[in-house]
């Protein structure tokens, strides 16, 4: 199940998730009801995604603190990276986005070449599953 907030750089992606067969997309209107979307279908035996601009991870950083990681509920981050290394765009939250991830004890890995996708974002799966709690991967714009 994947949880989304459209963005105008993940357009290509969302509607892939919309036209799969394979994958329960749920569309949101706020990226903070990803946590709670998220949680519930952990909690109905889903493995979930939420994909969010860095900015939405940032507006919902008090659901992933206490929901996701207080009770132990494990979910792959895909974040659109704005501000990264090479980016132009929302430098302050390239700023902020990998501290705020530190702090919170979530781990996550770059995502700035197409050819290592599969790769890290399995292996980031793997590790929420595992450590039961989110695990973030920050996706460079070069990559969509």
């Amino acid at each position: 199940m994947v949880a989304s907030l459209p963005d105008g750089a993940m357009v290509a992606v969302v509607n892939a998730l919309e036209k799969s067969n394979d994958i329960l997309h749920v569309p949101l209107t706020r990226e903070e009801e990803g946590t709670g979307v998220c949680a519930g279908g952990y909690l109905a035996g889903k493995r979930c995604a939420l994909l969010i601009q860095n900015a939405g991870l940032l507006n919902s950083v008090n659901g992933l603190t206490t929901t996701a990681l207080q009770f132990e509920i494990p979910m792959l981050l895909l974040v659109l990276y704005a501000g990264a290394y090479n980016d132009m765009a929302f430098p302050k939250l390239g700023q902020v986005t990998e501290p705020v991830l530190d702090a919170l004890g979530i781990r996550h890995y770059l995502l700035d070449d197409l050819a290592q996708a599969k790769k890290i974002i399995s292996g980031a799966l793997v590790q929420a599953y595992n450590f039961k709690k989110p695990v973030a991967v920050l996706i460079h714009k070069s990559v969509l």
